[in-house]
């Protein structure tokens, strides 16, 4: 059975359709599906400090290269985008076409990729998209994050935050969280999520996982 766990910030934000959410090191990024805009958010002040266009905007969010990488249009492809300039500099197809990408979290390892429908995460190779490794997990996937020992995702519907250990290669944790979570980020102490009933940017510490990175 899923674990409650209280939120430890909460941050409204102007938004009507939360999607991704990625922790560049200064801000939260999160992109907004009715404005069509990727905004970064400082988690101290909770103003937004930058705006950027992205038009498509679906899903999660992840920054490489120092680039913004948004899930974007009906066929879930990925944009790459300039934060400083808003220019586009490069669109990739959606690894597994057909398939509904939702999550998306560069690490050092790889990229890892969540499947809504497929229950599955991948980790690729950021230069090639060769298929690394696959972790099916128990629920859709709405959004997801990593830090050195766990991914995390997200299931929308069940409201819940749920932990794949990956020395073990498999879920080990499950939290409700209030409201419906979207995209979620890793600061290196907190699991932020993408508060999608609440409009609200929103922070969890989740035990045996906090202080991790």
């Amino acid at each position: 059975m899923p674990m409650s766990v209280g939120t430890v910030r909460d941050i409204p934000v102007r938004a009507l359709k939360l999607c991704g959410l990625t922790w560049s090191g200064e801000f939260l990024w999160f992109s907004e599906a009715v404005s069509n805009q990727i905004m970064a958010l400082d988690p101290v002040s909770g103003a937004v400090e930058r705006r950027v266009a992205c038009p498509g905007v679906r899903t999660d969010l992840t920054t490489v290269a120092g680039n913004l990488v948004q899930v974007v249009g009906a066929e879930r492809a990925l944009r790459l985008i300039d934060p400083d300039t808003g220019a586009t500099v490069v669109e990739l197809p959606n690894p597994r076409p057909g398939n509904v990408l939702c999550g998306l979290e560069a690490t050092h390892e790889g990229i890892w990729f969540g499947y809504e429908d497929l229950r599955v995460l991948d980790l690729r190779r950021p230069d090639t998209g060769e298929l690394v490794d696959s972790i099916p997990v128990g629920r859709p996937v709405a959004g997801l994050t990593a830090s050195d020992r766990f991914v995390a995702y997200a299931d929308h519907r069940a409201g819940t935050i749920n932990l794949v250990d990956l020395g073990l290669r498999r879920e080990v944790a499950s939290y409700d969280v209030a409201g419906n979570p979207t995209g979620i980020a890793w600061d290196g102490s907190r699991i932020w999520y993408c508060d999608h009933t609440t409009l609200q940017l929103r922070a969890i510490a989740v035990p045996g996982i906090s202080g991790d990175a």
